[in-house]
């Protein structure tokens, strides 16, 4: 039981080592409330530009919208762009998806590029990073270093800084997401040292009591 409790009194040393943890969630972009993203050129060699939804900050930034339709000739889809500001990156995707009307058991497409615009054509989605059919909520990003399923270059998380667009289409169901973007700043090499040694010290503090009892 004494050794539980120094394993305890450690993890807290650990913890105070540790930068700090991301404030509360943060919206940067609803569609319902700041009208809908740009709509993607779905023509073979069609490039899109995004509507810019914001610079992410040291947080959970959630976007949310609807994209796709089930019923009429013209179907709605989602571009937009964000920035990761310098210093940070993108950790997690963390999508809630949920089918609003429709049948979308197929998958939804969700395509990922660097940069201020994205391909969305047949023949421009080999510029994408990565592109994945969704159909359940998930941690998106991973879904696409996992990628791309379609023509793409592909991509390793986290993401570092820059600019990203992403492309969101269905075509038999309209479907409504909430993203939560997860960006941290990246660890300097004097923090990992210091986590490190912390570590060390914990252990060798956790071994001597150990032996000891």
């Amino acid at each position: 039981m004494h050794s539980n409790r120094l394993v305890v009194h450690a993890v807290c040393g650990l913890a105070l080592l540790l930068p700090a943890m991301a404030g509360a969630a943060t919206t940067i972009y609803d569609e319902a409330e700041r009208g809908d993203f740009a709509n993607a050129n779905l023509a073979s060699a069609g490039i899109s530009p995004g509507t810019f939804a914001g610079l992410m900050s040291d947080t959970i930034n959630t976007i949310n919208g609807t994209f796709g339709n089930s019923t009429a000739p013209v179907r709605d889809t989602d571009v937009f762009s964000f920035r990761i500001p310098t210093g940070h990156q993108l950790t997690a995707i963390n999508l809630t998806y949920t089918t609003i009307s429709g049948d979308s058991g197929g998958g939804s497409y969700f395509g990922i590029q660097g940069g201020l615009d994205i391909g969305t054509g047949f023949a421009t989605v080999g510029s994408n990073l990565s592109n994945a059919l969704i159909m359940d909520s998930g941690n998106l990003l991973a879904s696409f270093a996992a990628g791309p399923e379609f023509d793409g270059t592909g991509l390793t998380a986290p993401l570092g800084a820059g600019d990203y667009t992403m492309f969101l289409s269905e075509t038999h169901a309209v479907v409504g997401y909430k993203m939560d973007f997860a960006v941290s700043a990246v660890p300097e090499p004097g923090e990992w040292a210091m986590l490190l040694a912390g570590l060390g010290l914990m252990g060798c503090i956790v071994r001597r009591r150990t032996n000891k009892g």
